[in-house]
């Protein structure tokens, strides 16, 4: 019994220092970057923390777990490859054209910083409100904060991309009027990822049009028309989708 009690408690000591583990590094838009050390939860980080004080936009605050980050970032450097493969197998097939395209997305997404996002809630409020949503802390962590955007991001298959101001009260529609859409875009469906790395897809055809406004921060991506793409890269969409709830929003 002594034994066992001896055990329990070795186990229990073992299991209270892991959680003590937690570095987490905050990164401001406007002031040196702080580290905080042995925050336990989510609530204990962002309710009432003085490191987080002020007009804190947390729509587009980003939790990220350093290793978690690292296989984000792997994901990124597979997912340029299969790019490159892409666009060499279409010039092989002296489809030039839609190899460009390709070639525009890849760039896009070379420029793109990602990082092992934890898709959770960080406002305070919605933390104190639901407990369910509190997690542990444990490992090292980093928290982006940025400054309230007003401006969208416009991505993929179009030009010029980037980003543009945000227009209140309007349709994806009108993002996208005016603009080129490359050979082989996507005609029917865009997708929206919000600032929280949520996905939308949007029907932008005249004969499926509907009204989705876009929010500050938000991307727009119009991807690759699935028939135009061989046999072996019909999933490239989905994953150029998966890496942009990774990134930071801007």
């Amino acid at each position: 019994m002594k034994k066992f009690n001896l055990l329990l408690g070795i186990m229990i000591l073992l299991l209270n220092s892991a959680y003590a583990e937690s570095r987490i590094t905050i990164f401001y838009p406007d002031k040196e970057s702080v580290i905080l050390k042995n925050v336990l939860t989510l609530d204990g980080l962002v309710v009432d923390n003085p490191a987080l004080k002020g007009n804190i936009w947390w729509p587009g605050a980003v939790i990220a777990e350093q290793n978690a980050t690292q296989r984000q970032q792997q994901k990124q450097q597979q997912l340029l490859a299969r790019l490159a493969a892409l666009s060499s197998v279409l010039r092989q097939r002296n489809d030039t054209s839609l190899a460009a395209t390709v070639d525009s997305v890849r760039s896009q997404l070379a420029e793109l910083s990602v990082v092992g996002r934890q898709l959770v809630p960080l406002d305070p409020d919605v933390i104190r409100l639901n407990p369910e949503f509190d997690r542990r802390l444990s490992g090292d962590y980093q928290l982006y904060i940025v400054a309230e955007p007003h401006k969208v991001r416009l991505f993929g298959a179009l030009a010029p991309h980037g980003k543009r101001d945000f227009l209140p009260g309007k349709d994806v529609s009108e993002y996208l009027a005016g603009f080129q859409l490359l050979d082989g875009a996507e005609r029917n469906i865009a997708w929206i990822i919000t600032p929280q790395g949520e996905v939308q897809s949007v029907p932008i055809a005249y004969w499926n049009q509907r009204h989705h406004e876009l929010t500050p921060g938000s991307l727009l991506f119009l991807g690759i028309a699935v028939s135009a793409l061989p046999d072996d890269f019909t999933d490239i969409n989905e994953q150029v989708i998966s890496l942009l709830t990774h990134r930071i929003p801007d």
